[in-house]
């Protein structure tokens, strides 16, 4: 069941192997257009996934290991096309997809094409949909009731109709995780890998080669780990220094990018909104016009106090016309 990779188009930060296309990020996807009866895709690894027929959601599915995962098609003899997205978090670890099987008489069709459109999403738990479809702060597990495919990164990257990055690990912060778990594995560190659920078992897996996507708008959501549960918080000058060498580091890989910036409340001293817009305030007063700020409340209904999919609805709204501003795709 080999992979034609030339027929596909992929979202997010994929390792492309020889046999292999391995990835960890949440909605990450692999989409493609056939005619064909069925479609099975061989797929190792612990991850949930949608499937989707021209646009449409049809089924999630569970891997736990290795498995050959069957979906119907339409039977109209038409090209279709098809897409699977991740819905999981970026731990535990990787999955891959072996091979794509369109059965005796289906064959791959046009590859879709790219959108003129780019977006990349750095952030934490909120930006990975967290517990999203939770009912209640304890209402199931995160595996469970996580779903990327409901946050407002991937639904704001739909409406929009951009390819996306969603570049985004549950707990971590820019210099501090939540807890102070994993110290050496941060945000600022992780983000240097194709894979950034891997490096914690693996530091010697692949590095991402920032050449292979240029996006044109960054929305950095980050900070809530580092200001927020038990002290002692991240020390104030290293976060900003880490956060504005971030933004100058991605100005320097990707030409006239422009960036929003957003915050929230953290309890309990609620510290991140003011260091954010002052780092905001900051850029502004050294001259800097590619840069947008925006404070955001969210309705942390869902499992663990995390937004719920009202909320990450909410959050889609709010920032899509600020994206679409900096990105130049206001409707006229």
């Amino acid at each position: 069941m080999p992979i034609d990779k030339e027929s596909l188009a992929l979202n997010g930060r994929w390792s492309v192997q020889d046999t292999c296309l391995c990835a960890s990020a949440p909605a990450v996807s692999v989409a493609f257009k056939a005619v064909t009866g069925e479609v099975t895709f061989d797929i190792e690894g612990e991850a949930r996934f949608l499937f989707e027929i021209d646009g449409k959601p049809q089924k999630y599915v569970t891997v736990t290991d290795r498995k050959k995962q069957k979906f119907s098609t339409p039977k109209d003899s038409k090209p279709h096309t098809y897409r699977l997205v991740k819905v999981s978090e970026s731990n535990p670890g990787k999955f891959c997809i072996h091979g794509i099987d369109l059965g005796k008489k289906g064959s791959f069709a046009e590859k879709p094409k790219a959108s003129s459109r780019r977006i990349e999403f750095i952030g934490d738990s909120f930006t990975v949909g967290y517990g999203v479809e939770g009912k209640g702060p304890e209402d199931g597990t995160p595996f469970e009731k996580t779903n990327a495919s409901k946050s407002y990164a991937f639904i704001l990257s739909e409406s929009l109709r951009a390819d996306y990055h969603v570049n985004a690990v549950s707990g971590r912060g820019l210099v501090r995780n939540y807890a102070n778990i994993v110290p050496e594995w941060t945000l600022e560190t992780l983000y240097d890998y194709t894979m950034m659920g891997v490096p914690e078992q693996d530091a010697n897996t692949e590095r991402w080669d920032f050449d292979r996507f240029h996006p044109q708008v960054v929305v950095v959501f980050v900070g809530i780990n580092d200001f927020q549960g038990e002290p002692p918080y991240a020390d104030v000058g290293k976060f900003k220094q880490a956060y504005v060498k971030l933004l100058d580091r991605l100005r320097a890989l990707h030409p006239g990018v422009k960036f929003l910036l957003v915050a929230t409340k953290t309890w309990p001293n609620d510290d991140l909104g003011g260091v954010v817009e002052g780092i905001y305030n900051d850029q502004v007063a050294a001259g800097k016009t590619d840069i947008l700020y925006k404070f955001v409340y969210t309705e942390n209904t869902a499992l663990h106090g995390h937004p719920s999919e009202n909320s990450q609805k909410e959050l889609a709204n709010t920032l899509r016309p600020l994206v679409a501003r900096l990105g130049g795709w206001l409707s006229r």
